[in-house]
């Protein structure tokens, strides 16, 4: 259902998911720092636990999603 009502105007206009996420998006360096892990070092990060894969992934797609709608991604995500 939750999907369903996602496709509907809210109030006056329609939600846009995407963009309240590239909002609210924040450069994290700790996740930074492992995602560089994930390159230099897979078999310490496969070490790590699904709860920091997710939560990389979930940054990950958020950053993603923040320099689609123009936020800088790079230095300080402003």
């Amino acid at each position: 259902m939750n999907d369903s009502l996602n496709r509907y105007a809210f109030l006056d206009r329609k939600r846009n998911k995407e963009q309240n996420r590239a909002e609210a998006w924040k450069r994290d360096e700790a996740m930074e720092r492992i995602a560089s892990i994930r390159s230099s070092n897979p078999d310490l990060y496969d070490r790590m636990g699904p709860m920091v894969h997710m939560s990389l992934g979930h940054y990950e797609n958020d950053k993603k999603i923040a320099a689609q709608y123009g936020r800088d991604v790079n230095k300080g995500g402003k």
